[in-house]
């Protein structure tokens, strides 16, 4: 479960600035069902981050998925460079923070870097420290401490000690590994393999998602699933393998056709990644990230996927999605879960939450937003605009 987010110097966004899911203080709408109670941290169910076009909204989404690949991928050596998408291409460093829970506990991982070395990092599990380290000092767990001069300046500590078994590391490794899903985001299609092969492995869930993708109008027959073992030239056994993934679709005639995972649409794809989510019983707590989220879906699938989120969700999973869609705001929500972003005079993007405003009336708010108020609508001039036209 996520908790919140901060970051800076991620692609338009220069300054720090931090999404959360945690509820606001103070509102008491739809807690029942919008929002996951936990023992230490109550968090909202889904957030939805609204801006115009190249307001930056899709940038938060890609600073998660950034830090993710930081943390999944290390480095090999001491000269490949840490993975950066700083804002104009500069030299500051990136900074990372985030909290969440997994397994009950609530960790906080920290990580200030830039293309050549780590400058700051901390992992706090529970308010008690994991590990530490900056430029001139490593504070490891006992258990790798004799491992210390084996840490590259390039190498996060996360991953360094997730490899070498430090079990609260890997904890917090596979939240980021296993926990995060980005159907309609670029980098989401190894990581969505390894969540179809669940269909492989568990016949069962797999009727329960083709029963799930029907009840929403997809025209599925069926998910054909095949693992193919990987060639090697050196007649190694290595055990490697990659899943192929087909849907078989209803033909006019009645005969079936396959179509690959990657090929079908993003609408598709994100349902399926739903459905796995939502029906492994043992599959609490993915966090699901939604770029273009009105473009992507019917409005009655929009309106189906808030209230399995909202209402239906028991597995503590949460929904982000940015979205033009005014109307999304019509729908049962709190403050706490609507943000905006925008772009000041400098191309520097601003993240703000509708709870800031201090704006109780959804309806307030939407007109608000309508007005730019908020900032992050698309104001046109189309008198400006015909104007221009007309003088070509």
């Amino acid at each position: 479960m996520l908790i919140d987010f901060t970051f800076s110097n991620v692609r338009s966004f220069k300054d720090k600035v931090t999404f959360s899911m945690e509820t606001g203080e103070g509102i008491t709408a739809y807690s029942k069902e919008n929002t996951i109670q936990h023992d230490t941290v109550d968090a909202v169910k889904s957030a939805f981050i609204f801006g115009g076009n190249a307001s930056g909204k899709t940038n938060l989404l890609r600073a998660l998925m950034l830090l993710r690949i930081v943390v999944l991928h290390g480095t090999l050596s001491e000269i490949d460079p840490l993975p950066i998408d700083t804002y104009a291409h500069g030299n500051d460093n990136t900074y990372f923070n985030i909290r969440f829970i997994k397994n009950d506990k609530q960790f906080t991982y920290t990580i200030e870097y830039n293309e050549d070395f780590v400058v700051e990092e901390s992992l706090v599990v529970d308010g008690k420290i994991l590990f530490s380290r900056d430029t001139e000092h490593v504070h490891m767990p006992e258990s790798i401490v004799s491992l210390e001069s084996s840490l590259r300046r390039n190498q996060p500590l996360l991953y360094f000690a997730q490899s070498n078994n430090v079990l609260l590391a890997k904890k917090a490794y596979e939240w980021f590994a296993l926990d995060i899903l980005s159907p309609s985001l670029p980098t989401s299609s190894m990581d969505s393999r390894k969540a179809l092969r669940a269909l492989h492995d568990n016949p069962q869930l797999k009727d329960d998602v083709l029963y799930f993708l029907r009840a929403a109008d997809f025209n599925i027959q069926d998910i054909k699933t095949e693992l193919i073992q990987i060639p090697n030239e050196q007649n190694i056994d290595t055990s490697k393998s990659v899943l192929l993934v087909k849907c078989e679709h209803e033909g006019i005639n009645g005969d079936t056709f396959s179509i690959e995972y990657e090929a079908e649409s993003i609408g598709t794809r994100i349902f399926l990644m739903l459905a796995l989510a939502i029906l492994q019983r043992d599959n609490h707590g993915k966090l699901f990230l939604i770029d273009e989220f009105d473009r992507s879906l019917h409005p009655k699938l929009v309106t189906i996927l808030l209230k399995i989120f909202n209402e239906w969700n028991t597995t503590e999973s949460q929904l982000i999605a940015t979205t033009h869609d005014n109307d999304i705001l019509d729908y049962a929500l709190r403050t706490d879960q609507i943000w905006f972003v925008d772009k000041n005079y400098y191309g520097i993007s601003e993240l703000h939450s509708a709870f800031d405003f201090n704006e109780l009336d959804i309806r307030e708010i939407k007109k608000n937003y309508q007005d730019g108020v908020y900032g992050g609508n698309q104001i046109v001039s189309d008198a400006l605009m015909k104007d221009i036209i007309e003088s070509v």
